[in-house]
């Protein structure tokens, strides 16, 4: 396993990452590292950001948030989670200008 990081240093979305879903049972535990004090979530996607398999409702992810918080807190998608297609940080309010907020995803079984 590797970890996996994402900053977001403005308002906004990151870019959706693809998990593996090929991995039987899915698990991905997520971190966030913030300089303190901005509002952040983490959301997950059940369709495929890449379109490969096209959703039937929209050619864009639907967001699921599955933590929000302003400070480093931690959450794991076990196995008796329902696997996910894709994940991203949202940066929703920094706390002063030039702050920022890390997530760093690792996923069982990914070398």
């Amino acid at each position: 396993m590797q970890p996996i990081y994402i900053t977001q240093s403005s308002s906004g979305s990151s870019p959706w990452k693809t998990a593996n879903w090929n991995c039987t049972p899915q698990q991905i535990s997520f971190a966030v590292l913030s300089t303190g004090g901005s509002s952040w979530t983490i959301d997950v996607a059940f369709e495929d950001p890449q379109n490969v398999f096209p959703s039937a409702n929209s050619s864009l992810p639907t967001a699921f948030t599955v933590l929000t918080g302003s400070s480093n807190q931690f959450v794991s998608l076990g196995t008796s989670a329902v696997p996910i297609a894709a994940y991203r940080i949202t940066l929703n309010a920094p706390s002063s200008a030039g702050a920022k907020v890390t997530l760093a995803a690792m996923q069982a079984g990914i070398g």
